[in-house]
């Protein structure tokens, strides 16, 4: 039997891999002669470079870029040949700042678009950009401006690309070193959320990333702004765009300015390390998350794989960390759900020893009749 684990990480306690592993180990003790192939899955948010990264024959590379406070840092993303594969959160994310510094009228994606500059200047024709974990609401402009671009208020000055001055923007200045006809931008993301409004960037995300009430509508009144200077000035409408609110408004902001297409972080992923050829070629495909609920079932990686598994007539068993979903909602997604909580004492021994609760699971996990 050929068995394909292909988890998402459990988030706050063990990565993809880690997961895959531990089900594996626990599998090989059976007594069936299994063969298991490990595939760590991601769904485009933060965490998913690395994923890929075992996946891809790339090469890090790290230089010197700005933080989301303007604050020297190094700056990691992956290179293959042709392409660069680089995580928001590496130069701008919610990570790098302390909760007292969490301010997304004030924090800026410039870092980010130090690391895409410096891949394009580097060789790379097509950017992979992840858009999970940032600190800022700025609509991408910190990284247009790091390719060039300049955002003029009505009296000709210059803007700094942060969230406060949205809705100061009246001019926009292409930038001139780079050719955008000759680029690919890909921005990966696992949200549908629109560029404004009550489920836009601002008023779904900025309370985390140290908005206040009065903050938000600021941004939300800034972002909406923005959208009609980005329609004036590129021709295309983004404010209601599904998914242009992911990263605060980064995926709308740079599908206006640099043509960029908003994917669904999973396929990409899927795409980018064939996994409906394993898909195919297994007999059983495991996979898992920490927390399996309603939302798992939305462009996350366990409701699109069992949508892949489903179209190829694969059965999927999952191992979570938590199941909140009722009996026939798991039915609906999976031939048999193991959780971790039901074995564990309580929540932090689930997590603390989520590793050695997988390889039991996998050690008593029924395979016949699957």
């Amino acid at each position: 039997m050929i068995i394909l684990l292909a988890p998402d990480k459990f988030k706050g306690s063990l990565s993809a891999q880690a997961v895959g592993e531990a089900i594996a180990r626990g599998l090989h003790q059976q007594s069936l002669e299994v063969s298991t192939i490990i595939h760590p899955l991601a769904d485009g948010g933060d965490g998913s470079l690395e994923v890929l990264a075992q996946h891809l024959q790339g090469e890090w590379v790290t230089t010197a870029v700005t933080d989301p406070l303007g604050r020297p840092i190094n700056g990691s993303y992956l290179r293959t040949p042709a392409a660069a594969f680089i995580e928001v959160a590496s130069a701008s994310g919610l990570v790098l700042l302390t909760e007292s510094e969490r301010n997304p009228l004030l924090t800026t994606t410039l870092g980010t678009g130090q690391l895409v500059a410096h891949a394009l200047r580097h060789g790379a024709r097509h950017i992979y950009l992840f858009l999970g974990g940032s600190a800022t609401n700025d609509a991408g402009t910190g990284i247009a401006a790091a390719l060039g671009w300049q955002f003029l208020d009505q009296a000709g000055n210059r803007l700094a690309p942060t969230g406060n001055n949205l809705g100061h923007i009246h001019d926009l200045i292409p930038g001139q070193e780079f050719e955008l006809t000759q680029l690919t931008f890909t921005l990966l993301c696992d949200v549908n959320n629109p560029f404004c409004g009550p489920q836009g960037a601002a008023y779904v995300y900025a309370e985390q990333k140290g908005a206040t009430p009065a903050d938000i509508q600021l941004l939300d009144n800034g972002l909406r702004h923005f959208a009609g200077v980005l329609q004036e000035y590129t021709g295309r409408d983004i404010a209601n765009r599904p998914g242009s609110g992911a990263a605060g408004g980064i995926a709308g902001g740079l599908a206006a300015l640099l043509g960029a297409e908003i994917r669904s972080g999973f396929q990409t992923i899927a795409e980018l390390t064939g996994l409906a050829a394993k898909i195919a070629a297994a007999d059983l495909v495991i996979s898992g998350e920490g927390r399996l609920d309603g939302q798992s079932l939305q462009g996350k990686v366990v409701g699109s794989l069992a949508e892949l598994c489903q179209r190829q007539g694969k059965p999927l068993v999952l191992c979570v960390g938590a199941n909140t979903l009722g009996v026939a909602e798991s039915r609906a997604v999976a031939r048999a759900v193991y959780a971790v909580r039901d074995q564990a004492t309580d929540l932090a021994d689930a997590l603390t020893h989520a590793e050695s609760y997988l390889e039991q699971i996998g050690k008593t996990m029924k395979l016949e009749g699957l």
